[in-house]
């Protein structure tokens, strides 16, 4: 394995504290609050909001019905879902899909849909009006149907039961138009996974590729045909693909298609390590420097059976070259993203590389593009020894995780969720999304859903937020 020279490197970087100034300016955070009851006689019950927080001002866009009474027994759905404290699963089961914020921050693009209830399936028979792709502007005006949606799921169950959310919806740069993945009929007139571009506009909804059916990767029986369709520039678009004859062997490979001809090639891959693993992840980018996750070799310090197994590192790509920024020989580092300038990748770990995260509780840590100047940005903590690492989404949870969203832009001020509670404003159980400066400074909770509460007469509530979609403000 290539082996990257990290643990000689700087000392930790400012902790997670309050201490220093908050943002002065929030952009435009969209994000679903899923709320459910379970009552001591046996019933459930459910419903959903999307908010849009544009700057300070916090609109509520739509609601769904609630859904019950649905008659559970003793084991409350509500009681079980609070075993995971990850928010974005809520499009296992519920309405709200996929969801998007402009370039520009001005909009919102979302789907909400009956179709892919599962995990567990809810009767949620929605009304014909609530469902499909809308439209909203950023402070809650405008809203308005821009089509049917999507026929494929966002989200991917294993076979083992982990979880893979998608973002479901992104933008072009000029903010006119959003991709995503549909069925649609191949050369043969096969119905297939296919890249599909809407006009947010004129409405004009667009197949752009003609892909044949595809042959799934074992762990993923029922993964869509495509995955992670999103812009490089206003004429192409990556995504990720099993398509048969393009991926033989199952294994999703990344591409890209010509808005403008609708050509298909297989996205430049770097020279990566011998038997490692390409992590599905936004890295189809162009000519630009971005950070991608591997899968290499090796047995991992930590481990989560039937979840993880494999080490996970950090990788800068640049071109055709790869550089291993991490070496924590970890199953949960990951989440990596390039900060604005293409100078600064920041990641997630549990990893203890200045002995100041002893409890081995998932942290924010920044590092630049050569694998210098390593930071541990968050000091973040909850039980003496974090056994569930940088994973929030199946149980047993012992300690807290954080995701990142988006550094935005403008304030270079970076977003994220976290079932942590840093400021001492997070129920337990429960998660928010924060914004911080790039230093770790300037902490502040953008959210304020109530987490789990169970009251003395055995009923029990739980609120948290997620999916959720950030975009800068930019007047």
């Amino acid at each position: 394995m290539c082996a990257a020279v990290l643990l000689a490197l700087s000392a930790c970087g400012g902790g997670g504290d309050s201490n220093g100034t908050p943002p002065s300016e929030i952009g435009t955070l969209a994000y679903v609050v899923t709320e459910c009851h379970d009552e001591p006689r046996g019933v459930f019950f459910e419903r959903q909001a999307l908010h849009v927080l544009h700057g300070d001002q916090d609109v509520t866009v739509m609601k769904t019905p609630e859904l019950g009474p649905v008659f559970t027994g003793v084991v409350g759905l509500c009681r079980a879902s609070t075993l995971s404290r990850d928010g974005s699963l809520s499009i296992e089961r519920e309405a709200f899909q996929g969801l998007a914020v402009s370039p520009d921050g001005a909009a919102v693009v979302f789907e909400v849909s009956d179709d892919f209830s599962v995990n567990p399936p809810l009767p949620l028979h929605l009304p014909p009006e609530q469902k499909g792709i809308f439209f909203v502007g950023a402070d809650g005006s405008d809203l308005r149907p821009l089509g049917p949606p999507s026929r494929l799921p966002f989200f991917v169950i294993s076979s083992s039961g982990a979880n893979f959310i998608g973002p479901g919806f992104a933008f072009s740069p000029d903010g006119r138009l959003v991709t995503f993945a549909d069925t649609g009929p191949d050369a043969a007139g096969n119905e297939a996974g296919q890249v599909v571009t809407l006009d947010v506009y004129s409405r004009q909804r667009r197949q752009v590729t003609h892909l044949p059916p595809g042959v799934p990767p074992a762990d993923f029986a029922h993964i869509p045909g495509v995955i992670l369709p999103a812009f490089i520039d206003n004429q192409t678009i990556g995504f990720f693909t099993d398509a048969y004859g393009l991926t033989p062997t199952g294994n999703l490979a990344p591409f890209t298609v010509s808005l403008s001809d609708g050509t298909v090639k297989a996205a430049p891959l770097p020279v990566t390590l011998p038997d490692s693993q390409i992590i599905p992840t936004f890295f189809i980018t162009g000519d630009k420097p971005t950070a991608i996750v591997l899968g290499v070799p090796g047995k991992p310090q930590n481990e989560f059976p039937g979840v993880a197994n494999l080490i996970t590192e950090v990788f800068a790509v640049d071109g055709p070259n790869l550089l291993q920024l991490t070496n924590f020989r970890r199953v949960d580092t990951g989440g990596s993203i390039f900060d604005v300038d293409r100078q600064t990748v920041y990641f997630s770990a549990s990893a203890n590389p200045f002995r100041s995260n002893p409890s081995e509780n998932c942290q924010i840590f920044s590092i630049d593009r050569l694998g210098g100047d390593l930071r541990q940005l968050t000091q973040f903590s909850e039980a003496p020894h974090a056994t569930s690492g940088c994973f929030h989404s199946n149980p047993p949870i012992v300690g807290c995780a954080e995701a990142i969203l988006k550094q935005d832009p403008r304030t270079r001020m970076l977003v994220f969720d976290s079932t942590c509670d840093p400021l001492g404003t997070n129920n337990h159980f429960g998660a928010q999304i924060f914004a911080m400066h790039p230093d770790g400074s300037g902490l502040r909770q953008l959210t304020q859903t109530q987490g789990v509460v169970t009251q003395p007469d055995g009923t029990v509530t739980r609120e948290l937020p997620g999916p959720s979609a950030y975009g800068p403000y930019l007047p």
